[in-house]
């Protein structure tokens, strides 16, 4: 079977339309933080056991636990959460099985002023450059782009932008 492209050419010609690199840059700060960070919402999630006290979920601001299970029996009472995402037994362990553990939490920040701002400069930038400079010659002047189709490679984030995500960026250990 042929996977089908997740992008199309709009008239022969890559995407022009503002929202559709809103949405690229959207993507990149998400996965770059690995959670979603705004808005506020309820969501399920099904997680495999760690087989030890504590369990890190995918949030870095968890407002409550609303529902959770281990291997489906109801441990909610018996479980704190952390803001920054732990969740940990006040007796017993976690299981170890995959999928094991079910639960629904309210997380993320109602609003991210900061985190808007990095996903809009890096959409602005995508959208009006013509690629990643990949060769650069001093006379008689001359610059190359790494593009694809005539794309930018990536949406890069810049260590500034880097630096204002940290605070939302998921630590998984040390």
């Amino acid at each position: 079977m042929t996977m089908p492209p997740i992008v199309e050419l709009t008239d022969g010609s890559l995407p022009r339309d503002p929202q559709f690199w809103l949405d690229a840059a959207t993507a990149q700060v998400r996965r770059y933080c690995e959670w979603h960070i705004t808005p506020e919402v309820q969501e399920d999630l099904i997680l495999d056991g760690s087989g030890t006290r504590s369990l890190l979920i995918p949030s870095g601001h968890v407002k409550d636990l609303v529902s959770c299970t281990d291997q489906g029996v109801d441990v909610l009472a018996d479980v704190d959460f952390s803001a920054k995402g732990v969740l940990t037994r006040r007796s017993g362990y976690w299981s170890k099985r995959n999928g094991s553990i079910r639960l629904t939490v309210l997380h993320g920040f109602e609003s991210a002023p900061d985190v808007a701002g990095v996903i809009a400069e890096v959409a602005a930038r995508a959208s009006t450059s013509p690629g990643n400079v990949v060769r650069q010659n001093a006379g008689p002047m001359g610059v190359s782009y790494g593009t694809v189709g005539g794309a930018p490679i990536s949406l890069p984030l810049l260590q500034s932008e880097k630096d204002i995500l940290a605070p939302y960026k998921l630590e998984w250990g040390p």
